[in-house]
């Protein structure tokens, strides 16, 4: 779950609280369920649902809504992320509203981000129950505030159908067949998978083998793939202390790299081996991130058959 939070981190933190009335939205004619989600939004004009991710955009201004599902309750959720965690993703809050949506709790937070050199207004609604949290981003480029402004009245329209049936593999454009090996899928969030050896996300299960998989969600011109792919592992939850092989790989028609490396859980200390593997396709990427704590040869190869029945839809 550790490796899945950290998307939250990136998104909301803690501050003082600023007070709102109770927001009660109906579903309308007008919204739009976003496919693989419980979530329907009255979409700004001039916004399609978007290819690479869970949500709308508007390819012209670059402005986009994005929709994310957390496992976890929000109570547990919202107490784990800091101010620090914040700021550490070049994010500069403004304000930050306490709501009632739906009945829901729920946070509206204001705030610019510097991201490829470009300021872009943030928009952040955080809610959630017990079982799950929903986290919708807003963004738009910082001279256009109209739209900033079309942005966050459709973020407030959101309608959240708890009861809503979904299938989490409808709204991918790749899928993964891990039935020959012991991985079972435990949990989906905007456009990744993720898989386990007991299909719980965070495992229960002694042998705590993890795989997870995700598409890139903006196009990103990278001219050294080796480089960016060594330099992704040292973003992840392990300290690596040693990369046992870098080679490059072609799955499903597509190159890239892949790297097992070792090292050691950053919070226990204790011995893990990772196993990643990005393919680069049309200025966007797949990336594969496995990591498993023992029976080292048989569970890194249980990844990589895993990840070489990747196929586009």
């Amino acid at each position: 779950m550790k490796l899945l939070f950290s998307i939250v981190v990136y998104f909301f933190t803690s501050l003082n609280l600023s007070g709102q009335p109770a927001t009660n939205n109906v579903l309308t004619p007008d919204h739009q369920n976003i496919n693989g989600t419980k979530i329907s939004l009255i979409a700004p004009k001039g916004f399609e649902k978007a290819a690479n991710f869970l949500g709308f955009q508007q390819t012209q201004s670059g402005a986009t809504i994005m929709v994310l599902d957390i496992p976890g309750p929000f109570a547990e959720t919202s107490k784990a992320i800091t101010k620090e965690d914040f700021l550490s993703q070049g994010v500069e809050v403004k304000t930050i509203e306490k709501l009632e949506l739906n009945g829901l709790p729920a946070f509206f937070v204001t705030g610019e981000q510097n991201a490829h050199g470009n300021i872009y207004t943030k928009f952040v609604l955080v809610f959630g129950t017990a079982n799950e949290t929903i986290l919708i981003n807003g963004a738009s480029p910082n001279n256009l505030q109209e739209i900033a402004k079309e942005i966050k009245t459709a973020m407030l329209t959101c309608f959240y159908d708890a009861d809503k049936k979904i299938n989490p593999f409808d709204a991918l454009d790749y899928e993964l067949d891990v039935s020959p090996g012991k991985l079972i899928f435990a949990k989906s969030v905007s456009n990744s998978l993720a898989y386990t050896s007991d299909g719980n996300l965070p495992t229960k299960s002694t042998d705590k083998t993890t795989l997870v998989v995700a598409k890139s969600f903006s196009k990103t011109v990278i001219e050294d793939k080796k480089l960016f792919a060594l330099n992704r592992l040292k973003q992840l939850p392990i300290e690596i202390t040693k990369i046992e092989s870098t080679q490059q790989i072609t799955i499903d028609d597509i190159p890239g790299y892949e790297i097992v490396a070792s090292g050691k859980d950053k919070k226990t200390g204790n011995p893990e081996k990772s196993y990643q593997v990005i393919l680069f396709s049309d200025s966007l990427y797949y990336i594969f991130y496995g990591s498993t704590n023992q029976d080292f040869d048989n569970n890194i190869n249980e990844l990589k058959k895993a990840v070489k029945t990747f196929r586009r839809k």
